[in-house]
């Protein structure tokens, strides 16, 4: 299949494919608008949404005058929303800070607008003189990342960068990271162009087998642990038996145990203690141990009447043990094996009791924490199962297309009108095809990041920062943002994955708009007992998508449809429910979608 070229309009480049990242090396403004000029003309003339990122020696204002002098219907580009000029700050610099990944999102998130509004694809350009000496690692990092990023996408990217700003080593930096460098010597352009890195269908396939490598070890390790704590278990209570059998022995073991043993006599008196046992009798429950003294008498109220029926019971000959917790007054909990033996002289005859405590604070964490991981491994797996159906929903009406589009061109005879048709329709399914792998690889990129540090996060703060990365769309589509957070306004919760909810169900709203009609997003939130709940309006398309008519508020849980509407909504409930959280939906009268969320404070 021959692949499309597009033209640059600059004579030492002429036609380029769908997903090239090339620079252009220049001295003045005279030189950079040469390039520019015929370059932007190129892309609207063929119908492309055009993006110039000023910065430098051009202004914006420079920009409009310099493309008016080329295109005198300038003006009606910039009403069909087909051209966008803006300074480096709108678009680089986000509340003033330069973020990698977001600046490859906002690229990607233009060009599925792009498409959707039926425009060929996205041609971009960016001046690099703002960028701080001390940044320019970071910017290098995001050039050579853009390559992967735009690679079979119908995407034309071209950056400038000032000669005079630029050392041999900056050229070099530049050079490699592009797939073609442009400058003049001697009065003559020279084009140099460099490999560009490509992701392989053989270095996914290894990703993936790292993945599944990781989560075999995981689940090794939690073997080895669930094998050590059951080892140690063994190993403890086969202690306790040796206690039991051997009463030679008990002065020594006594004295030297970390066990807290405790004698009683068939009353139920104390004849004898260790060391450890006094310990923890003053702090777990503020009593001195005394020889002589009721034993049950020192427990409270709450466990006397349980430990005086299992001593008795252990007074008829049988041995009793069992696991419990105390509250320690710095507010932690330890937890102890507690096992009660009798005593029995050589006749076979109880003549008392060995009562026993063992500290398994740290195995019970131990446990704790492997059936915690093995929760989470159980939900994954069902997570999976529910991302693979979804994806082969996604997946399986482009392949159709795909499969019937080109049995259709094998037909001899087929008229040449029709081929053309049918090839673009062929396109198209190829590219809806290959939105639904970059989205594949971008949740797998979000499931690599395990972090669950918690911090404050504020609500009205993440929605600024959110929506500032859609401002150039809210200002020429009329997008409304409406928040009321009076009731509450900040949370202690996984900062990341409340920046992931918010994006993707602000970046749902704005995609899935009713056409003709600015959308309306209205996000309230307030305090129910120990949970923070979230209400999400929007008033473009029904997501629910029901024939029959539903009442609102008749809430319904996100499963039900997130298979059929997108890996955005899917990120959206992963992440609800990784924060311990539940999200439903229902909705609205008047043609709109209102999300529910509920998350523990």
């Amino acid at each position: 299949m021959t692949q499309t070229l597009r033209p640059t309009g600059i004579d030492v480049i002429g036609n380029i494919p769908w997903g090239t990242h090339f620079c252009h090396f220049y001295e003045t403004k005279e030189d950079l608008l040469s390039v520019l000029v015929p370059y932007f003309k190129a892309g609207l003339e063929n119908n492309e949404y055009c993006i110039w990122i000023t910065s430098g020696q051009i202004t914006v204002e420079d920009a409009i005058m310099a493309l008016k002098e080329s295109v005198p219907n300038l003006d009606e580009y910039f009403e069909s929303h087909g051209l966008e000029i803006l300074s480096h700050q709108d678009w680089y610099l986000r509340n003033g800070v330069f973020e990698l990944d977001n600046a490859i999102d906002s690229i990607l998130d233009r060009l599925r607008i792009a498409l959707q509004q039926n425009f060929e694809g996205l041609r971009l350009n960016g001046d690099e003189g703002w960028i701080d000496r001390k940044k320019w690692h970071d910017f290098i990092e995001y050039e050579g990342a853009l390559n992967p990023a735009i690679a079979g996408k119908r995407l034309l990217i071209s950056c400038d960068y000032n000669l005079a700003r630029c050392s041999a080593a900056d050229v070099l930096d530049i050079a490699a990271v592009h797939e073609r460098a442009v400058a003049m010597r001697n009065g003559r352009w020279e084009i140099l162009e460099v490999p560009q890195m490509r992701k392989t269908k053989a270095q996914l396939n290894l990703e993936k087998q790292l993945l599944e490598q990781r989560v075999a070890d995981r689940t090794k390790e939690l073997l080895l642990i669930n094998e050590e704590v059951k080892n140690e278990r063994t190993e403890r209570e086969g202690t306790a038996l040796s206690l039991n059998r051997s009463q030679s022995n008990l002065k020594t073991i006594f004295d030297i145990t970390d066990i807290a043993f405790i004698l009683l006599d068939n009353a139920l008196h104390i004849l004898s203690f260790n060391a450890i046992a006094s310990h923890l009798s003053e702090s777990l429950f503020r009593t001195r141990l005394k020889v002589g003294a009721y034993f049950p008498g020192l427990l409270s109220e709450e466990r006397r009447e349980s430990t005086i029926e299992m001593m008795d019971e252990v007074l008829s000959g049988r041995s009793i043990s069992h696991k419990t917790s105390y509250h320690l007054h710095n507010g932690g909990d330890e937890w102890y094996r507690i096992s009660i033996n009798p005593v029995q002289d050589t006749k076979d005859n109880v003549i008392g009791l060995c009562y026993s405590a063992t500290d398994i604070t740290e195995a019970k964490l131990v446990e704790l924490e492997h059936n915690r991981a093995s929760g989470q491994l159980t939900q994954r797996n069902k997570d999976f199962e529910k991302f693979a159906y979804m994806l082969s929903h996604n997946l399986r009406a482009p392949l159709a297309n795909m499969i019937g589009l080109s049995t259709m061109l094998k037909k001899n005879g087929l008229p040449k009108s029709e081929r053309g048709e049918l090839e673009k329709y062929l396109f198209q399914s190829i590219e809806k095809l290959d939105d639904v792998v970059h989205d594949l690889n971008r949740i797998v990129q979000l499931d690599g990041d395990r972090s669950l540090k918690k911090d404050k996060v504020t609500l009205s703060d993440l929605v600024n920062d959110v929506a500032a990365r859609f401002q150039p769309l809210t200002k020429r589509d009329k997008i409304t943002v409406i928040t009321d957070f009076t009731n509450a306004d900040e949370i202690f919760s996984v900062k990341s994955y409340m920046h992931s909810i918010f994006y993707n169900l602000i970046a749902n709203s704005i995609i899935y708009r009713q056409p003709g009609r600015p959308p309306v997003i209205e996000i309230k939130s307030e305090k129910e007992h120990s949970k923070l709940i979230i209400y999400f309006k929007d008033y473009g398309k029904d997501h629910l998508k029901s024939k029959r008519k539903t009442e609102a508020k008749s809430y319904k849980k996100l499963d039900s449809f997130t298979q059929a509407n997108g890996i955005g909504l899917y990120t959206v409930k992963t992440k609800v429910e990784a924060l311990g959280g539940s999200i439903s939906v229902s909705t609205l009268p008047k043609t709109g979608t209102e999300f529910y969320i509920e998350l523990p404070l």
